[in-house]
């Protein structure tokens, strides 16, 4: 194992927001597997959509757990910069599978990757964060508003579309332009009226940081308004997914496998990420994980269908919304962004 870190920090207007920047390389195996059974493995790299926190201790757990060791695979793990980052990643051989927005791999299939969603982790996770002092309390109420964002994140993407929908005046919403780190902190110090962020990442960090500032926040879920569309995914490369299926059903699998065991033993799972990632705040990674596998990563249609299963129709609106609304070369049709041949039921 290799870890190397850097903490940069950020100061606002009293709020300081630590960033964790760090690069993982994770080597598996069983202790008692002979060397002989070793070489038998698959190397396999992973490609997480973010820096590790809670929302990733499925990942961590199925490799500590020997989830994906068992199905024969040899796992290093990376963390990632952004879903465009994985999806380019994968694409030119930088890394075997992933982990990342829906809608980026369908903007990658726009453009000429050609990756692929093999199972899906929940719905858009996306919340509308305010103050609760402000006067907004429903959608309606963002028109006039200001909002923290960098150009290019999935969000700026997703709220045209969630206003959209809900028949609001985009064009009345102020854009102030804030690198992502800094979002929380313009909340808290009132730059920005609303900031949108993701539920069992950094929804979390925003409210330990409002949380400190006294400051009560209002949670406002896209998935519930309108925006049921699918959020981040397990991806692929199409060639590996007829060249080395195997390969893809045991990352798929294992995957789930470390999802439901951290699903039924969270402590366990907070521990295991704890002492491969020491520096992670011990409170802020039990409520991510808390949060991903009560709220975020296991839909319905997982409990009924087999987790990861993607309903048709649910990725057809997924696809549609993405042509419509995201940075698309061309528009993509749904066949072929998607496939449940690896999902076990």
């Amino acid at each position: 194992m290799k870890i190397t870190s850097n903490w940069p920090a950020v100061l606002q207007t009293g709020v300081r927001l630590a960033v964790l920047v760090v690069v993982v390389n994770l080597s598996f195996s069983p202790s008692h597997l002979s060397a002989a059974e070793k070489a038998k493995e698959t190397p396999i790299t992973i490609r997480l959509d973010f820096i590790v926190g809670g929302n990733h201790a499925p990942w961590f757990v199925a490799w500590e757990k020997g989830f994906y060791a068992k199905r024969g695979l040899n796992v290093t793990i990376q963390p990632g910069t952004g879903s465009a980052d994985t999806v380019r990643t994968i694409a030119s051989g930088g890394a075997d599978v992933g982990f990342a927005n829906v809608s980026t791999a369908i903007v990658g299939r726009s453009r000429a990757t050609p990756i692929v969603t093999v199972a899906q982790l929940g719905y858009i996770a996306v919340t509308v964060l305010s103050r609760e002092e402000s006067d907004i309390k429903t959608l309606k109420d963002l028109e006039g508003k200001s909002w923290a964002i960098s150009p290019g994140q999935a969000q700026w993407f997703l709220l045209p579309a969630l206003v959209r929908i809900n028949n609001l005046d985009f064009k009345s919403i102020k854009i102030e332009e804030t690198a992502p780190p800094l979002q929380p902190a313009a909340l808290v110090a009132r730059k920005a009226d609303f900031i949108t962020m993701f539920r069992a990442s950094n929804d979390e960090v925003v409210e330990m940081a409002a949380t400190k500032q006294n400051i009560r926040l209002r949670r406002i879920h896209m998935r519930d308004s309108g925006l049921d569309i699918y959020g981040s995914a397990l991806i692929a490369k199409e060639e590996d997914i007829k060249r080395r299926p195997e390969m893809i059903r045991a990352y798929v699998e294992g995957t789930m496998e470390g999802l439901r065991y951290t699903r039924d033993h969270q402590d366990e799972a907070l521990k295991i990420l704890l002492k491969l990632k020491p520096e992670l705040d011990k409170e802020l990674t039990r409520i991510q994980i808390k949060n991903g596998v009560e709220e975020v990563f296991i839909p319905a249609e997982s409990v009924a269908f087999g987790y990861g299963y993607m309903k048709p129709e649910v990725m057809e609106k997924t696809v549609k919304i993405t042509n419509e609304f995201f940075d698309v070369a061309a528009k993509v049709p749904a066949a072929g962004v998607y496939t449940n041949q690896f999902i076990r039921r």
